[in-house]
């Protein structure tokens, strides 16, 4: 999945959009490479399968903005918009995929009894996000194709 949302990574604009992109994508990752490092070791991965693992993370990141950076670089506009688009439903996609089938599914699976402060805490999240986005709605926001 992170190569995916990468590849969009690196449709950017100015030099200030890129810093903020990159810094973006720091964060993003750091996170990601934190909780798949640990997956890989709670699940008790041997040391091959952990550095091979975190070497096809570490390496499809820059690959992925690099890639995007092409995209923005040597398509028509039209044709760009459109790779947008399908770069923007895959990474879409990709991250409906790993919160439903990859992160929510095994927590819901086991019968606990905080199963109902599970469900409390996903709807919760869902709330807090739709309100952020409500909130935020009217700032402005860059149309990396018209750049």
């Amino acid at each position: 999945s992170s190569g995916i949302n990468a590849e969009y990574g690196g449709v950017s604009g100015s030099m200030e959009e890129l810093v903020t992109l990159f810094i973006s994508i720091i964060v993003h990752e750091v996170c990601l490479a934190f909780t798949l490092g640990l997956k890989l070791f709670t699940e008790g991965h041997t040391t091959r399968q952990f550095v091979i693992s975190l070497s096809f993370f570490v390496i499809s990141c820059p690959v992925g903005v690099i890639a995007g950076a092409l995209v923005i670089k040597y398509l028509a506009a039209t044709t760009l918009t459109k790779t947008v688009f399908i770069l923007k439903a895959l990474a879409t996609g990709t991250f409906v995929q790993v919160t439903f089938f990859e992160i929510l599914a095994p927590e819901f699976a086991e019968r606990h009894a905080n199963q109902l402060h599970k469900m409390a805490a996903v709807i919760l999240g869902f709330l807090i996000i739709s309100l952020t986005m409500y909130l935020l709605h009217d700032i402005p926001t860059v149309d990396f194709c018209q750049l």
